[in-house]
């Protein structure tokens, strides 16, 4: 064991801290001559440069300064021999093993319960379609926003993108349940109104808010406000236009509006540009970061049951697999399942069980079902371009989401390069009730519907239907996360803190429900990897070299 005394080499749980605030500085130039110098320098030398230019330096490349910030101090440390189980193989199970062995982690393996990689994140081939392969996306659908979105750098970097950009949601024509178009200027200058008092949501983060008050409530109130200036013979066609609106606003939660804090709305941040298709599947991102991944990482068919973290030496992982029980050990294990699994298993899954605290923000934080219905023609009753459609209700009617589950259906959407399918949206108790019918019963309510509301009842019905079912999946019990009434930022903060034993964090946890502002994305899973990043480096050395807190650095 060497002993490097205070004086010669920085802490290294300083270095990170300060590092990370260097890090956070807002971009206004790259720091070419910096990350040149990260490559090679040692870290007393890193360290004064860093000191150096902290003030004056504004860093334009986040990621790509992290993660030479984080080579350097590696490469001039001991090499790292902490092993690490990742339980769970969606973006963020995957994005942080690749970024672990990046940092120079040898010894990671990721446990996935199911027989594929991706999670939340599963593109399915329905068929060949015109010579191609004729791809849906059952999970995650495109990437939300383009400046600054960590999805979006990685689908560019690997030539991913056509681009193919995904023409907005609320596009397309909306139609009455009597079979009507609306006509098509209101429906713009509603939508118009509609976005503005939307995008007073972002703001509405007070203290003076009550806590008990929700989404649903808000938007009624206030696009009733702003809407009674339109004349009276339009006001029945406001009020479908409106009930169409709520459900398209409800995909963002996978839940009523209702059960969505208005309090803390304004925590999630919508990323700039626009949202955008990958044209070989959300699968071709999980293929790239999982192609960087060393052989026999990954174990599929490899359910955990219970992770037991009784010492600061060893986690051991129990699991069930195909050919009966297997144990893993490592020294630390990294949580990346969904909220809706830790919602129906924490309580068997860990040992000791979860700190009450951590328990309470589980339970509180919103987890919502977000699913789609594929409807396949053997020829489009379309013309291309005009299959889009969205339903407008003249009731929304929320206390019968069981019995008229269609209601909350927004409507259908053609699929990129597969014009004989169209992609139905719905969310909440009805999306999960959806789960509970037969292909038979859903598909021939959904051409009912698209046949009363078309006002064409010629339309022929599909042949095929393909649709998800994620809550009742025992692997994600749901589609994503939101901030409930009963839960706060607080709640999210507190659930992906790690678990200690004697001061030593030996359960960490990772995925869209513990990013602060992006969760319930595809970019919250993985962009938060560089923030666990530096924190697991930062937690490893702290356990197996014995950071000393006031400075002294003890080499293991």
């Amino acid at each position: 064991m060497g002993c490097h005394r205070r004086g010669r080499s920085p802490s290294v749980v300083l270095l990170f801290d300060v590092a990370l605030s260097v890090i956070q500085v807002e971009a206004q130039q790259h720091p070419t001559k910096l990350c040149q110098l990260l490559l090679s320098c040692s870290v007393d030398d890193m360290w004064k440069e860093v000191s150096r230019l902290a003030a004056g330096t504004s860093i334009s490349d986040i990621q790509v300064f992290r993660e030479l910030l984080m080579r350097a101090t590696i490469n001039t440390m001991s090499s790292l021999r902490a092993s690490v189980i990742v339980v769970g193989a969606g973006m963020a199970g995957l994005s942080a093993a690749q970024h672990l062995f990046n940092a120079g982690f040898t010894d990671v393996q990721i446990l996935e319960a199911s027989d594929r990689l991706g999670g939340r994140v599963h593109t399915y081939d329905i068929g060949d379609h015109n010579g191609r392969s004729a791809l849906v996306e059952l999970g995650a659908n495109f990437i939300h926003g383009t400046h600054g979105n960590a999805v979006y750098s990685l689908a560019t970097e690997h030539n991913l993108l056509d681009p193919f950009v995904l023409l907005d949601r609320m596009g397309g024509c909306v139609y009455t349940e009597d079979g009507r178009r609306i006509d098509q200027s209101l429906t713009d200058r509603v939508w118009k109104i509609f976005h503005e008092v939307e995008k007073e949501l972002e703001d509405i983060v007070s203290e003076n808010t009550d806590p008990s008050a929700d989404v649903g409530r808000y938007m009624e109130d206030r696009l009733q406000e702003r809407l009674g200036q339109f004349a009276p013979d339009q006001q029945s066609d406001i009020r479908a236009l409106l009930n169409c609106m709520l459900n398209y606003l409800s995909l963002y939660s996978a839940e009523d509006l209702e059960k969505v804090s208005l309090k803390y709305i304004g925590c999630y941040r919508e990323i700039d540009g626009k949202n955008v298709i990958l044209p070989n599947g959300f699968r071709s991102i999980i293929d790239v970061i999982a192609q960087d991944l060393p052989p026999n990482t990954l174990r599929f068919n490899t359910k955990v049951e219970k992770i037991s973290y009784l010492n600061t030496k060893t986690v051991t992982v129990s699991c069930r697999t195909p050919t009966g029980k297997r144990t893993f050990e490592a020294n630390h294990a990294i949580v990346t399942c969904s909220l809706g699994v830790l919602k129906s298993c924490h309580s068997d899954m860990f040992e000791p069980p979860l700190p009450t605290k951590k328990v309470k923000s589980i339970d509180a934080i919103g987890y919502g079902t977000l699913n789609k219905i594929f409807l396949k023609w053997k020829e489009p009753f379309w013309q291309r371009g005009e299959g889009r459609m969205q339903f407008a209700w003249k009731t929304r009617n929320t206390a019968s989401r069981t019995s008229q589950w269609y209601k909350s259906l927004f409507g259908f959407i053609e699929i990129l390069n597969n014009d004989s399918t169209l992609c139905g949206w719905i969310h909440g108790k009805a999306a999960e009730h959806l789960e509970t019918l037969t292909d038979q019963e859903v598909m021939t309510q959904c051409v009912t519907l698209i046949r009363q509301f078309r006002g064409d009842p010629k339309i022929p019905a599909p042949t095929e239907i393909l649709r998800s079912a994620w809550q009742t999946n025992e692997f994600t019990r749901g589609s994503y996360s939101f901030l409930s009434q009963m839960s706060s930022p607080e709640d999210i903060a507190c659930l992906g803190e790690p678990l200690y034993v004697e001061e030593a964090p030996v359960v960490l946890f990772a995925g869209e429900a513990t990013h602060p502002h992006f969760f319930s994305t595809t970019h919250g899973a993985q962009v938060f990897r560089f923030g666990l990043d530096c924190r697991v480096v930062r937690t490893f050395f702290s356990n197996l070299l014995y950071i000393v807190v006031d400075g002294d650095l003890i080499v293991v």
